[in-house]
C-alpha cells in the first residue's frame, strides 16, 4: 500500500509497541513503549507516528502503521491500540544518544546543537535523547557529526531506525 497520506482528524492516539529487549534484558523496567500518532485513513487502524521512539527499533516518526485493538491489563485497563505492522516508511531516521558528560550545561548545549542541525528531539532523564532526522536534512552531514561526537566520547550513539541505511 503506497500513497499519499493525510491526517484525518484533530485528535491523536497512543499506539503501544512491545519492546524487544537486548541479550542483557535492557530495558529492564519497560516491556512496552507508547507513541503518539494521528489517524490517516477512514479506518481506526491506520496512523502516522508523531513521537520519536526511545526504545522501539524499526519505527521512526512519520511512518504509517497499522494497529489492532487489544486488551492486556499488563499494559493498561480496557482497550488500546497495539502496533501490528509498518504500512509505509516516512523516510525519517531515528537515533539514540546518551550523554557521557554530566555537566549542567551539557543538556542545553546538546539540545541547541541538535535542533540547529534540523533534528527533532525528545529528552528523558536529562541525558538520554531520541533524535529524529527528517528526510529534508542532509543525512551524511548528520552521520558525520553524530559519529564524530560519539568517537570523541561526548555521547553513546545507537541507531533506532534507518530509513535508508545504504546512504550511510
Amino acid at each position: 500500500m503506497t500513497g499519499t497520506w493525510h491526517i484525518l482528524h484533530d485528535w491523536s492516539a497512543e499506539i503501544w509497541f512491545r519492546i524487544e529487549k537486548d541479550r542483557d534484558g535492557y530495558p529492564r523496567s519497560k516491556s512496552w513503549e507508547q507513541l503518539l500518532a494521528w489517524p490517516v485513513l477512514e479506518s481506526d487502524r491506520y496512523f502516522s507516528i508523531d513521537s520519536i521512539p526511545f526504545f522501539v527499533k524499526g519505527i521512526s516518526r512519520g511512518d504509517i502503521v497499522r494497529v489492532n485493538v487489544s486488551q492486556n491489563s499488563d499494559v493498561q485497563e480496557g482497550e488500546f491500540f497495539e502496533f501490528e505492522s509498518v504500512v509505509e516508511g516516512g523516510g525519517h531516521n531515528t537515533y539514540r544518544l546518551l550523554l557521557s558528560e554530566k555537566r549542567p550545561s551539557d543538556l542545553e548545549l546538546t539540545e541547541d546543537e541538535l535542533l540547529a542541525k534540523g533534528l527533532a528531539l525528545e529528552i528523558e532523564d536529562d541525558d538520554f535523547f531520541a533524535g529524529d532526522v527528517p528526510p529534508s536534512v542532509n543525512q551524511k552531514d548528520i552521520d558525520d557529526y553524530l559519529i564524530s561526537e560519539s568517537e570523541s566520547g561526548r555521547w553513546g550513539l545507537q541507531d533506532g531506525h534507518l530509513a535508508n541505511p545504504s546512504l550511510r
